[in-house]
């Protein structure tokens, strides 16, 4: 299982987080979310899609979001 970063701007444009950046608010208005328990067959690629199905809004607790939550 893996972790990735995405980040969902204000705007809603979903894209990679960078390397270091940490889940939470951004200081330009982005969110950063940690997906968690992501298969090792699916990309960031396929991550950033599930996100957008979901408008760049996914269920999380401090976001944080599980996989099985995003691709329900």
């Amino acid at each position: 299982m893996a972790v990735h970063m995405v980040k969902v701007a204000y705007e809603g444009a979903v894209t990679k987080a960078l390397k270091n950046a940490e889940a939470g608010l951004t200081n330009g208005g982005a969110i950063v979310y940690e997906i968690e328990g992501v298969p090792a067959g699916l990309t960031l690629d396929d991550v950033i899609e599930a996100v957008k199905k979901v408008g760049g809004k996914p269920k999380h607790v401090d976001h944080v979001v599980k996989w099985t939550d995003l691709a329900a």
